[in-house]
This record gives structure tokens, sequence and C-alpha cells, in this order.
């Protein structure tokens, strides 16, 4: 199917995930793709390195008028954090589809409300894709598709020290470890605290289950609404296993006050992509409970491990901007799950992601 016309904006480009979206596309739509961040030098400099025609260009979301930028494209990729959603709506109001990666949950409420824009327009924007949220999200739905009844969602993530991580995503996870989050339990919203309660997790090609931690990801609340699940959970484990203790124990002795103090966290964060402890793993399992075809009582698993969180959230994002601009544009606002088949994406990233693999689900009684 032909594409799209237009030009294909990745803001943010020159970060850790704009990179790998700018990467997978740049190939496929040659003379197309546009690195768009604050710096122009570094824009233009990685889009010079990437080559197949990308041109680099100075664009500051929360303080430039979009006009002219809007007027020629045909997508946008949303590499970071904007502070409104001025930007965002005047995408969708131009005709102009959009995707964004972000994990903040007030930004993904405020997205939502512009679905009656997005529709009027004819416009469609993707929102949780990524990693976690994302993969968590095609995984959930794709482990309960085969199911009667659904009672509870488990979703896991694992990260591994050694990876390279975004600014953006050390902050958020810096401001997430410890708070107060709802998550659905009963189809009821219940209050619970971050790394306060752990269960256990065993991917597939592990010897041994290991303890995972809450933490307040958005997926969790998301799929419950858009999957109408009346139990939905999200849970972090590092690697390696120690990490994991050792945040667990900073958490309950009131270290995470710490995490405010400005210094404090650009240490941390300084620190985070110097750890050579691990490896690169990121991997995320969703694991439905209830009752199976047959009426039997049971489990079904769906896994996917590979490398490097921030690479596989542009593969995701690049994967996503290539429905949209070879025609499916359903229009609205969606969240994954609810925009593509599950299967088929996930199938794409891993034959796209050397050394991932996927496991269909599988169902234990």
């Amino acid at each position: 199917m032909p594409s799209r016309k237009g030009r294909i904006i990745v803001i943010g480009g020159y970060g850790q995930v704009g990179q790998a979206v700018a990467r997978a596309l740049a190939p496929t739509f040659p003379g197309r793709v546009v690195v768009a961040g604050r710096s122009q030098s570094r824009a233009e400099s990685f889009a010079a390195m990437l080559g197949h025609g990308a041109r680099g260009l100075r664009f500051d979301v929360d303080a430039e008028d979009a006009g002219a930028l809007l007027a020629q494209a045909a997508t946008v990729v949303m590499c970071l954090d904007p502070r409104g959603t001025g930007f965002v709506e005047r995408c969708l109001q131009a005709g102009v589809d959009y995707v964004d990666v972000t994990a903040k949950q007030e930004s993904l409420d405020a997205f939502e409300r512009l679905d009656a824009v997005a529709r009027a327009a004819g416009s469609t924007a993707v929102l949780s894709v990524g990693v976690a949220p994302g993969m968590t999200n095609l995984l959930g739905a794709w482990a309960v598709s085969g199911m009667e009844t659904v009672e509870r969602l488990d979703l896991f993530v694992l990260t591994g020290a050694a990876d390279v991580h975004g600014a953006a995503a050390l902050e958020w996870t810096l401001d997430n470890l410890a708070v107060d989050f709802d998550v659905y339990r009963d189809g009821r919203l219940h209050r619970v605290h971050g790394f306060r309660e752990r269960t256990d997790v065993r991917f597939p090609d592990e010897a041994r289950a290991r303890g995972a931690w809450r933490l307040n990801f958005p997926d969790q609340r998301t799929v419950a609404r858009t999957l109408s699940l009346p139990t939905v959970s999200t849970w972090l484990r590092f690697e390696p296993p120690l990490l994991t203790s050792l945040v667990a124990l900073a958490v309950r002795l009131g270290a995470a006050r710490w995490l405010r103090v400005p210094r404090v966290r650009a240490a941390l964060i300084g620190l985070a992509n110097r750890v050579q402890a691990g490896s690169e793993v990121c991997a995320v399992l969703a694991r439905a409970e209830g009752l199976l075809p047959g009426g039997r009582r049971g489990v079904r698993e769906a896994a996917f491990k590979g490398r490097q969180e921030a690479v596989l959230t542009g593969e995701v994002a690049a994967e996503v901007a290539r429905e949209l601009l070879t025609g499916h544009r359903p229009g609205g606002v969606l969240h994954l799950e609810r925009y593509t088949e599950p299967e088929g994406l996930l199938r794409r990233i891993a034959e796209r992601s050397p050394g991932a693999r996927l496991w269909a689900p599988s169902e234990a009684g």
C-alpha cells in the first residue's frame, strides 16, 4: 500500500528514543524524516549521520508556533514530554497523526480528552507507545484474548541496570519509586504504595521465579478500562536481582525523600548511566488468571524479551508510525492495544530486534 504523503517529524529526535525512531523510519521513507529538537546543531548533526535524506530542524515544542512545521507534516512522533496539550491539539486539528511515548498519567489523561478534536479533523493519535506502557498493553491484550473470563491481569517489567536510559525515563522512575497511586481491584480504584508490595515472576527462559515490586506504571489503569478487567497491577524487577532488593529496602527506610533533592537526583541519574553491572535486558510478561476455554480455571501468559528499553520504545513507535503512514487511520485518540492487533505488531518488533524472543500465550491449569 502506498504511504501517505508528508514529512515525518520526530520531536526529541536526537535523544535516546528519538534516534531509534529516526533510524527505523529513515531508510523506509527517504527524504521525509525530520529530526527536530531545541538544539539546531544536535538535530543537524544526527540527521547528517543518519543519511537517507533526513534533515535536522530546531523546534521548541513548548515555545514556538507550529503552523509552518505542521503544514508539510503527515505524522508527528513525540519523544519528549511537552508541558501542555497545545501542540498536540494543533497537530490533530491540522489532520496530522500523532504518536506519543509518554508514561505520565496526567499527560495521557489530557490527550484522551482530545478525542473529539481528532475525530472532527480525521486525524489519529496513538498513546501508550513503548515498552511500559506499550508492549505491556499489547501482551496483556493478547494474553486475555483467549480466556472466557479474566479475574486479574498482572504485568511485569524487567529492566537491566547496564542499560542506558534516557533522562526522561530515569526522572520518571525516580518520581514514581515511592508514591501512592491507584490500581483497579475488583472493579474499584484501590490505593497502594510504590515498592511496598511484592510478588514473584518467572520469565519463560528463567530457572526460577524472583521478586517484583509494585510501581506506578499507567498501563495498569489504562488496560483495566480499555479491556474491561476487574483487577490489574504492574510490577517492576531489576537485573541484577540484588538491585531490586536494595531499592525496596531504600524505600522502606524512607530514602525516597532524598530523591526530591536536585543534587541527589542528578547524581543518581549520572550513576545509573555509568553502572556496568547486570545487563541491557528489557523484558515484559503478561499473566492473566481466570477461566480458560472449557471452563477450566488457570493462567495464560505471554512474554517478550529483548535489549535496551529506549531502542525497543523507538521500534514500537516507528512501527505505529508505519501503520499510520500506510493507511491505518481509524481516527480519534486511542491507546495502543485499541489501535492495532497485538500479535502482528509484537512479531514485527521481534523480527526487527536482534536477539529478541517472543513467547505466544501459553496456558496452565
